[in-house]
């Protein structure tokens, strides 16, 4: 009876737990002991919060909110920097609470090696860690004469088989920033170095110059992006007509090979790709010059010949292209000590100043070109003329123009990304700023309108995580030349955003955190691309408004690239190395 009795009662008639909602926003992986740490939640909250030892349960801070009122809204901030003892920790305030997260030295390692463990995933040829191993190793044919050119080896650039030379090359850059930046498994990052630079090295032509890449579009969008046979084309092989697009080669094409051979794309790749090339060659010609000094003087060798041609071209160079030139000569002459690659910095640095906005309510951002007035933005580059000149100024110690270079370093991090990013409770810096007409969100700035994300109505938009990397790492070079430890705690925002301080509370670096935004796998070919632990995703993206969305597995979001991984990868190295 008394059984009976028990199963009458309703199911609800008594709470058995205390449920928690996780809104309250942190890097959900952490921070070094010394970062500075920074917690949000939506609205305003007048209880106060507090720091818990996960192990023991002891409240090691209690602290209490700021309201903050500005652009994504209100919100309420709480500071507990303070705390820097190594351990595990989570926020709870009433029944809100944040993620897990850990503080100490190598808190970002896991994710470091996850990463470059993406890299081993994303091999193309004839790997034994590719997730679809052996492939491509017919690439490829040359355009330009139908003949077949050995191009194997590299990585996918993305949730596709492309071999995007001006997005893959990132790659080769952030694995050796972290490298160098002394954190996560060496071994298995020179490995990755080499690896990848199969690809480059065969992709170089005898002039110097890079070629596009292989696995993009020829005749249509993505009718290269596919799997192929791994069959190498002979002379008996059949032929195949290949119409290139317009304005290159006016003829039809008959080429050799089996009928999914891909087409390489020989013309030079864009002069931004070419200097990356150079500093990808020159730096990883630095680490291995100990352990194989005739591979070292074999990278060193096609960078400087690909410097030679690119200093043969005659136009002006653009902004973004003086960037990463600045880059390519530092890396030389880090590499060879030639005051040529010095003076050629130097003299690049020069023509940026004249391009640098110093009047107005907002300066410090630099023009499109000398003669366009245009404020300069790239999702993938718009950060690399700031990481050079802190670069510079530490490189060039008794330099004439060190005090110049300063100069453009503070308008440019403290007048122009401190004074934006402060207008939002995450610290996140904009994508960039435009002249004329809103473009929408209706954010302005003095003269100009600023937006933090990338207009959904264009052809051609990504999220914003490579630009919010890649300001953080310039913000962290900026922070040590000026000794200003603001710009040191706004770096620390850029990755926060990246791994969940964000308002939907979501870590858009797969297998690390919570709350991943939808998979995105690819679309045009079978089997389509795997969840690979240790991506990247493009990151948030924005509406007309100007306000985050996660999206629904876009690619413009959820898709990996190359550059997204490559700063990440390299901010959390050098946030990890102090």
């Amino acid at each position: 009876m008394v059984f009976l009795c028990f199963l009458s009662l309703p199911f609800h008639a008594q709470r058995l737990s205390r449920d928690y909602n996780v809104d309250i926003l942190v890097n959900q992986v952490g921070y070094v002991p010394g970062a500075s740490k920074v917690c949000l939640l939506k609205g305003e909250c007048e209880k106060p919060f507090k720091v818990i030892d996960i192990q023991t349960q002891a409240v090691v801070l209690s602290g209490n909110w700021t309201p903050f009122f500005g652009d994504f809204g209100k919100w309420s901030k709480g500071d507990f920097s303070a705390v820097s003892r190594p351990g595990h920790y989570y926020i709870l305030c009433d029944t809100l609470r944040s993620y897990p997260f850990e503080i100490g030295p190598a808190v970002y390692r896991p994710a470091i090696d996850l990463v470059v463990s993406y890299f081993s995933r994303q091999r193309c040829g004839p790997s034994a860690t590719g997730y679809l191993s052996p492939c491509h190793l017919d690439d490829g044919i040359r355009m330009d004469n139908g003949k077949h050119q050995d191009v194997s080896g590299g990585w996918h650039d993305a949730s596709d088989l492309r071999k995007w030379v001006g997005a893959t090359i990132y790659g080769m850059i952030g694995l050796a920033k972290a490298y160098e930046s002394g954190v996560g498994d060496q071994a298995k990052i020179r490995d990755e170095l080499l690896w990848g630079n199969r690809y480059f090295l065969h992709m170089q032509e005898p002039d110097g110059h890079i070629m596009s890449y292989i696995g993009g579009d020829v005749q249509k969008h993505s009718d290269s992006n596919r799997w192929t046979d791994n069959i190498v084309g002979e002379e008996t092989g059949e032929l195949q007509m290949v119409k290139p697009n317009a304005g290159r080669s006016p003829h039809d094409m008959l080429i050799r090979g089996t009928k999914d051979d891909r087409i390489i794309r020989t013309d030079p790749l864009e002069l931004t790709g070419q200097f990356n090339f150079i500093t990808a060659e020159a730096m990883t010609a630095r680490i291995m010059k100990r352990s194989d000094r005739k591979y070292a003087g074999q990278c060193l060798q096609a960078a400087e010949d690909c410097f030679s041609w690119c200093l043969k071209n005659d136009v002006p160079f653009e902004t973004g292209e003086i960037g990463a030139s600045m880059l390519a000569s530092l890396e030389l002459y880090k590499t060879t000590k030639r005051p040529l690659y010095r003076d050629f910095a130097a003299m690049q640095a020069k023509i940026l100043r004249t391009r640098q906005a110093d009047t107005g309510a907002l300066k410090g951002f630099f023009f499109t070109g000398q003669s366009n007035t245009e404020p300069y933005k790239n999702i993938w580059n718009g950060c690399q003329a700031l990481i050079a000149l802190c670069d510079m100024v530490k490189a060039f110690p008794k330099h004439q123009d060190v005090p110049t270079w300063k100069a453009m370093i503070d308008l440019y991090a403290r007048q122009y990304v401190e004074i934006l990013a402060e207008k939002n409770a995450f610290g996140m810096v904009p994508f960039g700023l435009y002249l004329g007409e809103d473009p929408g969100g209706g954010r302005q700035a003095g003269e100009y309108w600023y937006r933090y994300f990338m207009q959904p109505e264009l052809d051609w938009w990504v999220g914003v995580n490579a630009n919010l990397a890649s300001n953080g790492i310039g913000l962290l070079k900026a922070a040590d030349v000026l000794g200003d430890q603001n710009l040191k705690a706004l770096a620390q925002r850029q990755l926060d955003w990246i791994i969940g301080f964000n308002p939907f509370n979501s870590s858009t670096i797969a297998g690390v955190g919570y709350s991943h935004p939808k998979h995105f796998p690819g679309s045009s070919f079978s089997p389509l691309t795997p969840v690979i632990p240790g991506a990247v995703l493009n990151g948030l993206g924005g509406n007309h408004e100007d306000e985050p969305v996660i999206g629904n597995g876009d690619w413009q979001i959820s898709e990996y690239w190359t550059p997204m991984v490559a700063y990440t990868l390299w901010l959390m190295g050098v946030l990890s190395s102090g």
